[in-house]
């Protein structure tokens, strides 16, 4: 079950990375340039919706079974994520800072490697189930 351990690490890792970016931008984004940015100025609804987030990845990888459903709309929300903050750098009406993109660009690529190893790990888990039967 490889592709189950995989999947759970990936999981787990996307879950505790969102949780942690949820905390340091209810309490530092109001106060630091780059994360308000990154929060697209409303740093308040950001952490709510990664909270909710971190919340339901978590729930999906300490689960006995795997959803492969919940764990499909888990990559797509992360790929969604990705698309959405590489849109704020080129389109966004505002001018973002320096510090403001790089943050950007970092955590859109840890988002990105979360979608690919969970896609990599459900991708193998199924084809496990499928030779198990």
């Amino acid at each position: 079950m490889e592709g189950l351990t995989i999947l759970r690490t990936a999981l787990k890792a996307n879950g505790f990375f969102s949780l942690a970016t949820a905390i340091l931008t209810l309490m530092l984004g109001s106060s630091i340039t780059a994360i308000y940015e990154m929060a697209n100025g409303q740093p308040m609804a950001f952490s709510i919706q990664l909270f909710v987030f971190a919340a339901i990845v978590l729930f999906a990888a300490h689960q006995k079974k795997v959803s492969t459903l919940l764990v499909w709309i888990i990559i797509i929300l992360d790929i969604l994520y990705v698309l959405l903050g590489f849109y704020n750098l080129f389109a966004v009406t505002f001018k973002i800072s320096t510090s403001g993109k790089l943050l950007i660009v970092v955590t859109n690529m840890m988002v990105a490697l979360f979608a690919i190893f969970q896609t990599i790990g459900i991708v193998r888990y199924r084809k496990s189930l499928k030779t198990i039967t």
